[in-house]
C-alpha cells in the first residue's frame, strides 16, 4: 500500500506534470492576489492562518498547498483534451460550426490560387534565367572578339539595382528589356577591351559591369519569386488538411497529421497512433522530443483558457464588489490580449508538434509493421495497399489474410 503511495506521489512529481501545473499554479496564484486585494475577510483570513506563522510553519503550509495544485493539476488534466478540441471548433453547434468554417474555406481558395500562380510564376522565371544565361554567355563570348565599344549603360539598371537594396518586388516585365539591352550591348561591343580611347575602355568597364548586375538581379528575381511560392506553399501544408475544413485555425492544424499519414501513405492514423506510440517509445530520444511537443501545446492550451477565465471572473466581480476601478480597466484591456497572445503561440507551437507527427510516420510505420509481424512492402505502391487493408481489418472487421513474420 505505501509503495503504491509513493509510486503515485512520484508520477506526480514527474517533470511534465510539474510544469503542466504551473499554468493552474499561475491561475490560483493570481486570484488569491486579486482576493486579497478586495476581500477584507480574506486579508484576515491569510494573516492569521499564513502571514502570521514562523517561517517553519509557512514552509510547511507551502509544501501542502503545491502538493494539493499538483493533485488538483493532475486530476484538470483529464479536461486537455476537451479544453483543447473546443478550441479547435469540435464541439460547436452545426450552423456556428458552418459559419466559422467560411473564413477558412475562402482563405484555403485562394491560398491554392497563390500556390498554382506562383508556382507558374516561378517556373517561367527559372525557364527564361536558363536562357538567359546561355544567351548572355554566348553574346559575352562574341563580344570579346570585337575591338570596339560603344556601350551607353541604361538608368533602368540603376533603378532596378536600387529596388532590390529596398527588397522590393522585381516584375519579369521590368527586368526583360534590362537584359535584352544588356544582350544586344554585348553583341556589338567587347566587354573586355584591352586598349583603346578612354571613352571606349570606360564603355567597355560599364558593359561588363552592368552584366554582371543583370545575372545578379536575375538571380535575385528567381529567388524571390521561388520565396512567394514557398511562403504559400508552406502555409497550405501547415495550416490546412486537404479540402476539409475546420472552424478555427488551430482545428485545422490539428488535421495535418492525420491527413498527412493518409495522403502519403493511405494510413489511419486516428486508428494506428496507439500502436505507433508503442513503436516510437523504442527511440527515447524521439519519444521524448514528442511528448515534450504535445506538453508544450497543452501548456499554452491551459493558459489561453486559465487566462480567459482569470478575465472573465474579475471583470465581472470588480464591477459587482465597487472595487479596483484601475485594475478592472487594467484586465478588461490585457486580459483578451493575454490570452489572444497565448492563443498564437499555442497555434505556433502545435504547427511544430503536427511537424513531428508527420515526421513520426515517416520514421516509424515500417517499424510499426514489423511489430505487427507484418512482412514489410517491396514498394511504395505496395504499402499504400498494406494500410488500406489494415484499416479494413481494424475498423470494420473485414478479412484478410496476411502472411505474419515472427
Amino acid at each position: 500500500m505505501l509503495g503504491t503511495l509513493l509510486d503515485k506521489l512520484q508520477s506526480l512529481f514527474s517533470k511534465n506534470v510539474f510544469i503542466g501545473s504551473i499554468p493552474l499554479f499561475a491561475f490560483l496564484f493570481a486570484n488569491s492576489l486579486m482576493t486579497y486585494r478586495v476581500s477584507s475577510r480574506f486579508q484576515k483570513w491569510s494573516n492569521h492562518y499564513f502571514l502570521s506563522q514562523d517561517a517553519t510553519r509557512q514552509a510547511l503550509l507551502s509544501f501542502s498547498l503545491l502538493l494539493i495544485v499538483l493533485i488538483l493539476s493532475y486530476v484538470l488534466s483529464t479536461l486537455s483534451v476537451v479544453m483543447r478540441e473546443v478550441l479547435e471548433g469540435k464541439h460547436l453547434f452545426g450552423w456556428l460550426a458552418n459559419i466559422l468554417s467560411q473564413r477558412y474555406r475562402d482563405r484555403l481558395i485562394k491560398v491554392e490560387k497563390d500556390v498554382r500562380e506562383r508556382g507558374n510564376k516561378y517556373l517561367s522565371i527559372r525557364k527564361n534565367q536558363q536562357l538567359w544565361a546561355e544567351q548572355i554567355k554566348a553574346a559575352y563570348q562574341h563580344g570579346k572578339t570585337l575591338q570596339t565599344c560603344a556601350y551607353v549603360t541604361s538608368a533602368d539598371i540603376a533603378a532596378l539595382v536600387d529596388r532590390r537594396r529596398s527588397n522590393l518586388k522585381i516584375t519579369i516585365e521590368l527586368l526583360r528589356p534590362q537584359v535584352k539591352h544588356v544582350i544586344n550591348g554585348l553583341q556589338n561591343n567587347s566587354p573586355e577591351l584591352p586598349s583603346g580611347t578612354v571613352a571606349e575602355l570606360a564603355a567597355s568597364q560599364a558593359l561588363d559591369d552592368d552584366q554582371g548586375t543583370v545575372v545578379e538581379l536575375i538571380r535575385y528575381v528567381a529567388e524571390k519569386a521561388l520565396a512567394e511560392y514557398t511562403t504559400s506553399l508552406t502555409e497550405l501544408q501547415f495550416d490546412y488538411a486537404g479540402k476539409e475544413v475546420a472552424p478555427t485555425k488551430m482545428g485545422n492544424i490539428s488535421r495535418i497529421a492525420p491527413h498527412y499519414a493518409a495522403a502519403r501513405y493511405s494510413m489511419n492514423l486516428d486508428i494506428l497512433w496507439t500502436r505507433l506510440q508503442k513503436v516510437v517509445a523504442s527511440d527515447a530520444n524521439f519519444y521524448s522530443g514528442l511528448q515534450d511537443a504535445k506538453m508544450q501545446v497543452d501548456f499554452l492550451v491551459a493558459l489561453v483558457w486559465y487566462s480567459m477565465l482569470f478575465t472573465l471572473t474579475w471583470v465581472v466581480l470588480l464591477p459587482l464588489l465597487g472595487e479596483g476601478k484601475n485594475i478592472f480597466r487594467l484586465i478588461a484591456v490585457f486580459g483578451p490580449l493575454a490570452s489572444y497572445a497565448w492563443y498564437r503561440i499555442a497555434l505556433q507551437n502545435y504547427r511544430a508538434f503536427a511537424d513531428v507527427l508527420c515526421a513520426t510516420v515517416d520514421l516509424f510505420r515500417l517499424d510499426l509493421l514489423k511489430a505487427l509481424h507484418l512482412p514489410l512492402p517491396v514498394n511504395a505502391e505496395q504499402e499504400l495497399l498494406v494500410w488500406e487493408s489494415l484499416e479494413q481489418r481494424l475498423v470494420y472487421g473485414e478479412h484478410f489474410n496476411y502472411p505474419l513474420q515472427s
